[in-house]
């Protein structure tokens, strides 16, 4: 094997190298994206909870006064 195949070789390792670390540098980021999102989405099913929660307790105090107003 002379010097450029060689050179050709080592070149084609180190591209091969470089596209497995481009890869994994993508997936990486995709995960984290990923995460990101799903974090998102369950801190705003918490907040929809928790307001769902407070609308409920308003209206059960509203008809308990009502309640109160009708027998008084």
């Amino acid at each position: 094997m002379n010097t450029d195949e060689k050179a050709r070789e080592l070149m084609a390792k180190q591209y091969l190298k470089d596209e497995q670390h481009h890869q994994t540098m993508t997936n990486r980021a995709a995960e984290v994206e990923q995460t990101h999102h799903e974090e998102n989405v369950d801190e705003k099913a918490r907040e929809s909870l928790a307001q769902e929660r407070k609308h409920e307790e308003s209206k059960k105090e509203s008809m308990l006064e009502r309640s109160i107003e009708e027998i008084s």
